[in-house]
């Protein structure tokens, strides 16, 4: 949420290289519950999102065009700074397919 209190979108930025590491913009999501969450893949390459079964936006959402992927945080999230949520990133590159797990935290509400 910004300063006002509206949801805000925060958008997390993939690359892969040929060796498959994983870069980001942005990579740690620290969101309020109520704002969206946007990944992008600069590769241009499919890709997926899956975010664990224990979360409340749990699922699994791929992008087969490379077209960017939005979740929304529900407002009865969650959150916890020591508790994060878990999801995995996988990238289909060049015929391989790579995968990293980058945290996912809901901060807890303002006030």
């Amino acid at each position: 949420m910004d300063a006002a209190g509206n949801p805000e979108t925060h958008t997390v930025t993939i690359t892969v290289d040929d060796d498959g590491k994983f870069t980001y913009e942005n990579p740690i999501i620290l969101a309020d519950q109520g704002d969206t969450v946007v990944w992008k893949c600069t590769n241009e390459c499919p890709f997926a999102i899956h975010i664990g079964w224990h979360t409340p936006v749990k699922g699994r959402y791929r992008s087969v065009d490379g077209s960017e992927i939005r979740v929304t945080v529900p407002k009865d999230t969650r959150h916890g700074y020591y508790s994060y949520y878990s999801y995995m990133v996988a990238v289909y590159k060049d015929g391989k397919i790579w995968t990293d797990d980058p945290p996912f935290i809901v901060k807890p509400p303002r006030g």
